[in-house]
């Protein structure tokens, strides 16, 4: 198989993969991505994960070749993503992987059933109603890791449900790295924590504060249900 025509096929892609030594797919690696690590220092234990818009299932792969890992199950709303996760995965035989399609503004989680722990990197500030999903997280899994941008108080103009933000233009669906909507709520990161705590989440551990993002203020969070 020629694969860099067969990665030509599915172009553009976002994300970098070495397969048999060389790498294949766009210029990003998520390679060392610390994100990850953080993951699984806070959830440890975790041996089933949720992951909560996937991509091209770059970060699925370094998640799901940790040892003790025994299901990552893969939630992506675009159907190209999907193909060239999949692509990827027989590719690098990953048996412990599942990508399924999902509009995560509108999806009941509970149709996808339980795990340990829920990895959702890149996800929320993508989101017209972040709320409606953070409050189906719980029944999802007791331990849940986030990273996302968030509103800056001074920049928060808008009230939603009793919690603040501003709205950010997105790309649409057509737009690979955006939301699925044309617009998203980001939410300030007072509102984010007290979105969290309503949902039923009894610790909420805020792991990094990332105040000079060049995309904007982003937050890493950690959270259980006790």
């Amino acid at each position: 198989m020629d694969l860099t025509s067969e990665f030509a096929k599915l172009a553009p892609w976002v994300f970098q993969f070495r397969i048999d030594g060389a790498d294949y797919g766009g210029g990003v690696s998520a390679v060392g991505d610390p994100r990850v690590d953080q993951f699984f220092r806070f959830a440890p234990g975790a041996k089933t994960i949720l992951e909560l818009g996937s991509l091209e299932g770059a970060h699925t792969f370094i998640l799901a070749e940790r040892p003790g890992i025994q299901r990552v199950l893969a939630l992506e709303g675009r159907e190209l993503n999907l193909r060239k996760a999949r692509f990827v995965q027989e590719l690098l035989k990953v048996p412990n992987v599942e990508f399924a399609q999902a509009n995560l503004e509108s999806s009941d989680l509970a149709a996808f059933g339980k795990f340990d722990a829920v990895f959702c990197s890149g996800l929320i500030y993508h989101l017209p109603e972040p709320w409606k999903l953070i409050a189906q997280l719980r029944s999802a899994a007791p331990t849940l890791f986030i990273w996302t941008h968030y509103a800056p108080d001074a920049e928060a103009d808008v009230v939603l449900g009793g919690l603040r933000g501003k709205i950010h233009g997105e790309g649409g669906a057509a737009e690979p790295l955006s939301g699925m909507s044309p617009t998203a709520t980001w939410l300030t990161l007072g509102s984010l924590i007290s979105s969290l705590t309503t949902s039923g989440y009894g610790s909420v551990h805020v792991i990094h504060n990332d105040l000079t993002h060049a995309n904007g203020p982003a937050v890493t969070i950690g959270a259980t249900i006790n």
